[in-house]
């Protein structure tokens, strides 16, 4: 009998999946680092990507996501501090804000080709994308936001703004550094990194859900400390992250 229960256990941890909600800019670090945990570990994953604001909305309304990976520590710190994540918030990797375009437009002197040059730029919205908001800061910090500020389009995520820059619909617009390192876009167009001094660290936090811890403890556990082993610190490494 107990062996009929440990088999059926077996079978159905093998069979478990969970949902990894993750921000927009992680989503080709995170192909990799998915392939190389199942490498070893017979458990399915499913992703949801979104900003990080749409994806804390979501988790707040009770989305069944086990671990949530944020381009941010601010959302995570908040799911924490409201009883809807039980591990407290860490840093899975720093991010690089960088400026990318496909057309032919100079960006070593980038201000400048903001404000002459490029008819429209396109920037995840600030509110819900920390990567938008790191860009407001450079614009500010650069004090060129007021001239450029009626060509912004606003996009609702870092994903939707690579769609916009790469099918040039605009001309010029913000990403993250992990994007442009991807296998597919690696070679599209030309980017140059912002100077971090010009905005604030892109603390990248991870945290298992509440749904997660009750529901999926065992797998959660286990891919949530696999993404601060060598091989993961790797992937994000190439993707261009900084890690601990």
């Amino acid at each position: 009998m107990f062996k009929l229960f440990l088999l059926l256990f077996l079978s159905l941890y093998a069979n478990a999946a969970i949902t990894i909600a993750m921000a927009a800019n992680v989503q080709y670090a995170m192909d990799d680092i998915i392939k190389e945990f199942k490498k070893s570990n017979n458990i399915k994953i499913r992703k949801v990507v979104a900003s990080s604001g749409q994806l804390l909305a979501q988790i707040t309304h009770g989305a069944p996501y086990d671990i949530f990976l944020s381009a941010n520590m601010k959302y995570p710190d908040f799911l924490y501090k409201n009883g809807f994540a039980k591990t407290k918030p860490k840093v899975y990797a720093k991010g690089s804000l960088i400026l990318w375009s496909l057309k032919d437009i100079d960006l070593k002197n980038w201000q400048n080709s903001l404000i002459n040059d490029a008819k429209n730029i396109a920037i995840p919205n600030p509110k819900i994308a920390p990567y938008g908001k790191a860009a407001i800061e450079a614009l500010e910090k650069e004090g060129i936001f007021k001239k450029v500020k009626k060509k912004i389009i606003y996009t609702q995520s870092v994903s939707q703004a690579n769609q916009y820059i790469t099918s040039m619909v605009v001309d010029i617009g913000f990403s993250s550094k992990s994007v442009v390192l991807s296998p597919n876009l690696r070679k599209k167009g030309k980017w140059i990194e912002i100077d971090k001094r010009l905005y604030n660290p892109i603390n990248q936090g991870v945290i298992i859900t509440k749904y997660g811890y009750k529901n999926n403890r065992a797998q959660s556990l286990k891919f949530y400390k696999f993404l601060f082993s060598k091989k993961a610190k790797d992937i994000f490494k190439k993707y261009g992250y900084e890690v601990e």
